[in-house]
């Protein structure tokens, strides 16, 4: 009888053991790190000239090459965006700008905030239509 005992004993602590060693552990993997990108457009108001900067690591890069390309002295930032597309709408008297997650937003933002007219120039960072 003892060894009967001592058996089912045995054969319950196995089957705990067992049961432990195979529940799943849950591990919640690390959040994938979301890819930012930068961009910026730069007007010259006084030639209508525009520099784009594209997928940059940050807005200060971003804006910098957008000046750099702009080419004139009187270039100025007017469009930052982060994964996003940004915007220039011209009108008879005013510039206007704008930007939004897709391009048809920011266009219209653009268009708004000009007054009417028509789309200048306009850019999107990577992923961004």
């Amino acid at each position: 009888m003892k060894i009967r005992k001592r058996l089912a004993n045995a054969a319950l602590v196995a089957a705990g053991v067992g049961a432990a060693l195979t529940v799943p552990t849950i591990v919640n993997p690390a959040p994938a790190a979301a890819a930012n990108y930068y961009g910026a457009i730069a007007l010259s108001p006084s030639t209508g000239a525009t520099g784009r900067a594209l997928d940059y690591p940050d807005w200060s890069s971003a804006s910098n090459a957008a000046l750099s390309w702009c080419g004139y002295t009187d270039c100025q930032v007017v469009v930052r965006m982060r994964n996003a597309c940004g915007a220039i709408a011209k009108s008879s008297g005013y510039w206007g700008f704008g930007w939004a997650a897709d391009l048809y937003t920011a266009q219209s933002n653009a268009l708004y905030n000009s007054g009417g007219g028509y789309v200048h120039d306009w850019a999107c960072t990577s992923g961004h239509q």
